[in-house]
């Protein structure tokens, strides 16, 4: 049996859905801060690491990321076992960050392989975080996620042309305009 709901009760369920909405979006600045904290330690570390000669310079990412993404899969599901309702947005932005994931991963294979150079490999990285954020802030029309996003276009252009030591510094750049400033801003949003 269908139920009618009046003017009222379509007013309370668009309410709710739009509040729904809202919390959704600043709740997202979680997994910016997380990812952004961990991805600038482990290219700091690595950048230390290498320019004290440390032979396995590398360790902070696998270590980091490992870490990261078990936090990541128990908040995911806490959060998910709160809602109530998965809108178009939630489907796009699990794809989208899949789709990022299974690109990085690409990348880093190759890169590991020795099929491309940790700078150029680096610079590919820089981009897509560009891109996700980009696509991230257009979707929730947040305007700090966009222009992280363009920055870090700009920066994953001239980690090119850096020596490729230093293109670490170049992620913790961008990591720091695409996920970290963009994070905070989320978050303060959500406790105002």
């Amino acid at each position: 049996m269908e139920k009618t709901f009046n003017e009222q009760e379509s007013l309370r369920v668009i309410t709710e859905m739009i509040e729904n909405t809202k919390s959704k979006f600043c709740n997202n600045s979680f997994f910016y801060l997380l990812w952004g904290w961990l991805v600038f330690l482990a290219s700091a570390s690595n950048f230390i690491l290498v320019q004290i000669g440390y032979a396995y310079s590398w360790l902070p990412w696998p270590v980091l990321m490992f870490g990261g993404g078990i936090v990541s899969v128990i908040a995911g599901i806490r959060m998910g076992k709160k809602t109530k309702v998965v809108t178009m947005f939630d489907t796009m932005m699990i794809y989208l960050w899949n789709g990022f994931l299974v690109t990085l991963f690409i990348i880093l294979f190759v890169a590991a392989s020795g099929n491309l150079s940790w700078n150029i490999s680096n610079a590919l990285i820089i981009a897509l975080y560009g891109l996700g954020t980009f696509v991230s802030g257009g979707v929730l029309k947040f305007k700090p996620l966009i222009f992280g996003g363009v920055i870090s276009w700009a920066i994953a252009v001239a980690t090119v042309y850096v020596p490729e030591n230093y293109s670490l510094l170049m992620v913790t750049l961008s990591i720091t305009v695409t996920y970290l400033i963009p994070g905070y801003l989320l978050k303060f949003r959500k406790n105002s």
